[in-house]
This record gives structure tokens, C-alpha cells and sequence, in this order.
């Protein structure tokens, strides 16, 4: 991802107001009729305005009827014929394979794009009258989907009644849209040198031991890694907390504002090695015999066999192990193909019992599926895992200082 991804946010950080973060209700039981069907506006409206957007909310969601069964689903969207995708995982292909399978009549078209390239693309369509995709498959960029395209109409969260109850939370009510799939970033460790994790506190990382043996993937070009630290940042407490507890007193800020900050920075002072992405660090920590450890992304465990790394990941990391990187769907606002895209998320939520195939792509070690119903493939559940809220809003308006800070430190 390039540099320019901080534009979204540092361009609009003085014109934007914030509003209280608002708490989603089911979008299949207490949306405002003035809201209409995501697909429907009167012609008259304001092309370049979100039709969907709740007049007093900043959260924006579309019902699914009592009527809108799968059969009656797939009868309109027969009469559609296509569909139209923006994913930025590939993973949304192998979806979209079963998928015409399973409905025949409906072509599915993915483009694969980045989440910062994705919310630039679609605002200027829809700015300019364009409403050309139906499905939005996409990661946070540091708050800003929620803030820019969420809150305002653009993207809207759609769950279907009959699938809500077996979604667990924050993606039932909480959480700005349903998350088929997250991931997170962690630390992780070469198998061959260490029997076990030999970090169990964020601190650790900091000490004489991991001198110059902490790997990192750039969160200059990953939004999702910026994130994990600037989360820490925001719960500077907890940060604190764990500090007192590894050294048994309170922390001394070296010039920092707090414990999360001084965390990056005593990182830096400890050697820290910045590598271009997840792969390179797994790669560098993987070699045969390596002390280092290095942070990447928890989903890309499931690639040990094929790259031949000996690694693990370390899932219970003091105070947390981790902010989720959650995988969103959503219906585009104005959605010209509405009906397909509702059966789409179906599918990739895997039905109504949890088994279709659409979400088999996104059920990998590594990665959870946020459905009670749904066994995963981890050998922790998603309910076990130790990880902080994922806070839009605050890491929206934190990200540019945190990032300003990293810059400094290199």
C-alpha cells in the first residue's frame, strides 16, 4: 500500500466534526423506514448524496424483510443477471466460483483493490452519479471506513435476520458492519529454537534479551499493523499495567506523552527491524535456528507448509495480544444489483446453518469466523482470544500522531 494512504484522514482531520459513536441495532429489526431499501431513492434525490443515510445517525444499515428468503432473493436476482464485487481480499474469487454454481444466471465480477484505493474509487463514482458496485469486501484503514463511507451511507451493513442470532458480538450489534473473517497481528516465534513462546508480555520485547531480534512489518504501508500500535497508544493504561507487572514498578516516560508511545519508542532504542510486509518477517525469523521473533499477521500461519517456515504464533500476549483486522462486507449504496448482492453475503456468511461453501475461503487457521454455529479451524476460539476493542472513531483522530511519532523514531 502506498504512502498516500494517510490522505484520507489528514485531509478531512479539520473539517470533520465527531459525533458520539453510535451503537448499531439489528439492521433486519429497527431501521427508520425513512431509510428505504439500499438500492431504492426517489429520482428526484441528490445523486451525489448517499441515499441510505439515517437523518441524526452516523451508522447506516439496510433491513432484510421477513420476505427476502433465499428463493425470493434469487428469483430478482435472476432478473439482475450480474453482479458486481470490490474486494480487497482474493479470496472473494474462490466465493464467487461457488457461487454461480450454487445460482446459476448470475455472473459475479471481483475487482481486487486496496481499502484506501477502494473508499477513493467508490466516493468518487458515487460523487459523480456512478453506483457501480454492489458488494464492498474490505479492512479498516485506521477508522477511516467507518468514518467516511460507513457513517456517511456509502457502505451499508447488511445481516439478515434468520443469520443474526448465531453472530457473535461485536459484529451483531456493536460494530459498524458483519466481519465474515478476521485476523490479527501477533508476535511470532521459530519453533526449532524455542520449545516454547518465550514472550508472554509486550514488554519483553524491550529487554537486553530481543536486542535487535524484534522483526516488524512496516506500518507505514499497512494500515492494520499501525493500528496494533496505535491501539496500544490509546489504551496507554493497560500498557502501563503490563509494564508494572514485567518490572514490578510503575513505568518512567522518557519524553513520551505515555506507556503506549514509550513502548514504540524504548522498541526502536531496542534495535527494532523494520521489513516491507508480513512475509518478510516471516521469512527472516523462519530461517533454521533463528532467535528473532518477529510481529505479522496471525491468517498467514496457515502458509508453514508451503513456504516450509518453522513458526508459531503467540495468541496470549499481556495486557492484549492484539486488535482484531476484521474482513467487512457491505452493500454499496445504490446498489444497482441489490438482490444478488444480499444472496452474495449470504453466501459468503456460510447460510442460514453456518455449512455453505461460500465461506469455506474464509474459515483458515489463522483467521476466525465470528458465527457461534460455526466450528473453527483454530485451536483457540474467537471467544478465547485476548484482544482490545477495535475503536474507529479513536483511532481515526490518533493514527496521523502515532504515524508522525513512528517517522520520528526511524
Amino acid at each position: 500500500m502506498k504512502m498516500k494512504w494517510k490522505n484520507p484522514i489528514g485531509s478531512r482531520l479539520q473539517s470533520y466534526k465527531p459525533g458520539k459513536a453510535a451503537v448499531l441495532v439489528l439492521g433486519t429489526v429497527l431501521l427508520l423506514t425513512a431509510c428505504g431499501k439500499a438500492g431504492g431513492s426517489s429520482p428526484e434525490a441528490d445523486a451525489s448524496k448517499p441515499a441510505n443515510a439515517v437523518q441524526g445517525s452516523s451508522q447506516t444499515e439496510t433491513p432484510a424483510a421477513n420476505n427476502e428468503t433465499v428463493e425470493a432473493l434469487y428469483e430478482q436476482a435472476k432478473q439482475e443477471g450480474k453482479l458486481i464485487v470490490y474486494s480487497t481480499s482474493g479470496r472473494a474469487n474462490d466465493a464467487a466460483e461457488t457461487f454461480m454454481k450454487q445460482y446459476p444466471g448470475i455472473k459475479v465480477e471481483v475487482s481486487k483493490v486496496k481499502s484506501d484505493e477502494m473508499m477513493d474509487k467508490v466516493s468518487k463514482e458515487q460523487d459523480a452519479g456512478q453506483f457501480n458496485p454492489d458488494v464492498i469486501i474490505t479492512k479498516e484503514v485506521s477508522g477511516a471506513v467507518e468514518e467516511e463511507m460507513v457513517k456517511p451511507g456509502r457502505y451499508i451493513k447488511y445481516l439478515p435476520e434468520d443469520l443474526a442470532l448465531m453472530v457473535d458480538e461485536p459484529y451483531r450489534t456493536q460494530s459498524e458492519g458483519y466481519a465474515n473473517y478476521l485476523e490479527f497481528r501477533t508476535v511470532f516465534y521459530n519453533t526449532e529454537h524455542y520449545k516454547t513462546a518465550p514472550i508472554t508480555n509486550w514488554w519483553d520485547l524491550t529487554t537486553p534479551e530481543f536486542k535487535g531480534k524484534v522483526y516488524t512489518a512496516d506500518p507505514l504501508s499497512s494500515p492494520a499493523f499501525m493500528d496494533l500500535f496505535t491501539t496500544m497508544v490509546v489504551n496507554s493504561e493497560d500498557m502501563a499495567a503490563a509494564y508494572k507487572e514485567k518490572f514490578g514498578k510503575d513505568i518512567e516516560l522518557h519524553g513520551t506523552e505515555n506507556a503506549g508511545y514509550e513502548f514504540i519508542q524504548q522498541l526502536f532504542d531496542n534495535g527494532l527491524v523494520v521489513l516491507k510486509g508480513s512475509d518478510d518477517v516471516l521469512d527472516a525469523i523462519g530461517k533454521a535456528g533463528s532467535e528473532a521473533v518477529g510481529l505479522a499477521v496471525s491468517g498467514d500461519v496457515s502458509k508453514v507448509e508451503e513456504k516450509g517456515w518453522s513458526i508459531l504464533p503467540i495468541y496470549d500476549i499481556k495486557p492484549k495480544t492484539s486488535v482484531p483486522d476484521s474482513g467487512y462486507l457491505f452493500l454499496a449504496n445504490k446498489a444497482p444489483h441489490e438482490a444478488a448482492g444480499k444472496l452474495f453475503i449470504r453466501w459468503m456468511m456460510g447460510e442460514k446453518d453456518g455449512q455453505g461453501e461460500g465461506m469455506k475461503p474464509f474459515n483458515e487457521v489463522g483467521s476466525w469466523v465470528p458465527r457461534s454455529d460455526v466450528k473453527t479451524k483454530n485451536e483457540v476460539s474467537f471467544e478465547q482470544l485476548n484482544l482490545w476493542s477495535y475503536d474507529g472513531e479513536a483511532l481515526y483522530f490518533a493514527s496521523p500522531k502515532v504515524r508522525d511519532f513512528w517517522i520520528k523514531q526511524k
